[in-house]
């Protein structure tokens, strides 16, 4: 009797302690910060009028610091790294972001919305080469889920989509002699995991 006493009194420990878990609410005020990394690719990829493709496929790593001030809502300032591997088109975002959850449970659905500035970095290593010497407008929104992993630690997934604008972008000739002095925008798919804290 005293066993059976026993066994369920532990099965009713750890149903509590089960449901429990599955109720962690993820704090929704005071200062957050989020560490993205994802992939980036523009989707404007057709020959430009003056005869280039230019392509990006970069790996994107973004810092956000910011303050919840409710448990739907937040406001950012964040940072973006797009590590382009030719360098032709390696920037840096500067951002503000407006984050929004949708749950209080665990598991909630977010949207986040992006604008700033990008701060051109890079250049190709070889002529031909493309520099980014102007940088321009930044925007970009995506949607995901955050999952709770305790009341101030969570992993997430996102995907989304980038506008990024330059006012100049200079290119040269196999002899490095310059052709063009030209805008660019490209249209871009993201794609990713976070941390929040």
């Amino acid at each position: 009797m005293k066993k059976t006493i026993l066994a369920i009194a532990a099965v009713l420990c750890l149903c509590g302690t089960a449901q429990s878990q599955r109720h962690i609410e993820y704090k929704w005020h005071g200062a957050y910060f989020v560490v993205d990394g994802s992939y980036t690719m523009n989707l404007n990829r057709a020959p430009a009028l003056n005869g280039y493709t230019d392509t990006l496929s970069a790996f994107n790593l973004s810092i956000i610091g910011g303050f919840q001030f409710r448990k739907e809502s937040a406001v950012g300032l964040g940072v973006s790294y797009i590590a382009d591997p030719t360098g032709a088109y390696t920037q840096m975002p500067v951002f503000v972001e407006i984050r929004s959850h949708f749950l209080r449970s665990r598991l909630t659905p977010y949207t986040a919305i992006q604008g700033g500035y990008c701060l051109p970095l890079g250049a190709s290593s070889e002529p031909p080469s493309i520099q980014i010497t102007k940088g321009g407008l930044y925007f970009g929104v995506e949607a995901g889920a955050r999952y709770a992993i305790n009341r101030n630690f969570g992993v997430g997934a996102h995907v989304g989509f980038k506008l990024l604008q330059s006012r100049e972008v200079a290119r040269t000739d196999a002899s490095n002699m310059p052709l063009t002095a030209d805008p660019l925008t490209l249209y871009a798919l993201n794609f990713g995991t976070s941390l929040h804290f």
